[in-house]
């Protein structure tokens, strides 16, 4: 399941307890990223678990996260990103509101939501995500913030919330990478 510029969403089973291990822990994913040559398009950090929007350069993501001492709690969407890469990032970004974290996406301070709404330095590649919207930035940041605005149907919701291994994407990528699909 691991190849070039491959797209997953990880859900780190994380404990903590307050800012500084917040902090702690965001730093840690800044290093891994860097560390290992992955892009972070989105991410959230919510009370009891990471959400890691992570694009790999073949990297075999199972053995990153261990060396994050992820061992045993981490779970992994592997999406294909012409269908879910947009999805995926509002789905991070509106976390917090959904979960009553925060007012608006781009006010939870432990998410990259701010990072796609107002310009500015963080550690998200919301490049990856903007890019696949529109060739042009300024289009292709209206179109994110538009869907930030807009009602999200269950459909686009459900693939996420599962927590579960998983492949999404079209029937042809999902028997491509599914090792389900194989046997």
């Amino acid at each position: 399941m691991y190849f070039e510029n491959a797209h997953y969403l990880v859900t780190d089973n994380v404990i903590t307890k307050g800012d500084k291990e917040l902090e702690a822990y965001l730093a840690l994913v800044d290093k891994t990223k860097t560390a290992a040559g992955l892009k972070l398009p989105a991410y959230a950090l919510l009370p009891g678990r990471a959400l890691l929007y992570f694009v790999t350069p073949g990297t075999d993501l199972r053995i990153v996260m261990r060396g994050m001492g992820a061992s045993g709690r981490c779970k992994y969407k592997l999406i294909q990103p012409e269908k879910y890469a947009a999805h995926l990032a509002r789905y991070l970004h509106l976390q917090p509101v959904k979960e009553g974290l925060a007012p608006a996406p781009e006010a939870y301070r432990w998410s990259s939501a701010a990072q796609y709404l107002a310009p500015g330095q963080g550690i998200a590649d919301k490049e990856v995500v903007l890019g696949l919207l529109d060739a042009d930035p300024a289009a292709a940041l209206a179109k994110y913030s538009a869907m930030l605005g807009e009602t999200v149907p269950g459909k686009f919701w459900r693939p996420f919330d599962k927590n579960r291994d998983a492949v999404l994407g079209d029937d042809e990528f999902t028997a491509l990478h599914s090792p389900h699909a194989r046997e």
